[in-house]
């Protein structure tokens, strides 16, 4: 008999309920844990902007990097989570998840000094944010120190390489 996925494995990115906030800690930490992608809606029948957070090319290629590594938790503080996944050539993608469901916005500071125990950008790293908006933080020597900002139930998803994104 074939495995039958429950609702509970399956984004509902673009369904009623979501909050645009929830669409993107789904589809980040999807991307992070290196997941098949199983949705429970109809691409044709969702509303543009959660279409466009589903068919995001960059945000898929961290689930589906080469390397094939599954994201882990690197920390759980104040409510925040920290998860990375370390991808092909050196990059990793790092997310930060504020697991308050109430308030404003609340501040997050990630360093060099957490990801990859220490050991990410020991010379040269350029930093990205994917979601929930696109950002480009660029180049750091040595050691960087990026403020986050991270509504309540959201998720901040970056791409850390040890160049420019192409």
């Amino acid at each position: 008999m074939a495995c039958v996925p429950s609702v509970k494995d399956r984004l509902v990115i673009g369904n009623f309920g979501l909050s645009w906030e929830q669409e993107v800690t789904q589809m980040a930490l999807w991307s992070i844990m290196a997941a098949p992608l199983l949705m429970s809606n109809d691409l044709r029948d969702i509303n543009p902007r959660s279409k466009a957070l589903l068919q995001n090319q960059e945000v898929i290629a961290i689930n589906q990097d080469p390397l094939g590594a599954q994201g882990y938790r690197v920390l759980k503080v104040d409510n925040f989570e920290l998860w990375e996944k370390p991808l092909t050539g050196g990059s990793v993608a790092v997310s930060v998840t504020n697991r308050q469901e109430i308030g404003g916005a609340r501040r997050f500071t990630l360093s060099r000094g957490v990801l990859w125990k220490g050991l990410a950008c020991k010379d040269k790293c350029y930093v990205t944010q994917l979601l929930p908006t696109r950002y480009e933080y660029g180049s750091f020597n040595g050691t960087f120190v990026v403020q986050l900002s991270v509504n309540p139930s959201g998720t901040v998803l970056l791409r850390v390489n040890k160049g420019p994104t192409v």
